[in-house]
């Protein structure tokens, strides 16, 4: 699984590592919104975390651009933010978040939103290499 986490705490980045790492999953981290959304334009994600309050480009503006048009237009979201307000909550579910929750909340919400919410498809796209050995002999 391939992750990308937008957030500018350190220490919420080593939370939310500490419970990847469990996955085996590839994270990209980035700071600010504008580094996360550049990241998102090239490459492809299975999950986006992403604050609410970045520096730049808020992690709201970031995910409404994501989902005009990009690679990730439909990877699922999840923010983290520090307080949560039935506004903030609306307009995370009017961008097609997943979930929101605060950065306390990383060790029980986030392995419940990786085991139970995302769904690995798995890739038929290639051909193991015992299959085409023996299809060769």
């Amino acid at each position: 699984m391939k992750i990308l986490v937008v957030h500018r705490q350190k220490e919420v980045d080593k939370q939310v590592k500490s419970v990847l790492c469990l996955n085996t999953s590839i994270i990209r981290f980035c700071d600010s919104g504008l580094d996360g959304l550049l990241a998102s334009r090239i490459e492809q994600f299975d999950l986006i975390i992403c604050s609410t309050e970045l520096p730049v480009v808020t992690g709201f503006e970031m995910v409404r651009s994501l989902r005009t048009g990009s690679l990730n237009k439909h990877t699922p979201v999840v923010f983290l933010t520090d307080e949560i307000s039935a506004e903030m909550r609306q307009l995370g579910e009017a961008l097609g978040a997943m979930d929101m929750f605060s950065a306390s909340e990383i060790g029980e919400k986030l392995p419940e939103i990786l085991f139970e919410k995302i769904k690995e498809t798995p890739d038929h796209s290639w051909e193991d290499l015992l299959t085409i050995k023996h299809r060769m002999n």
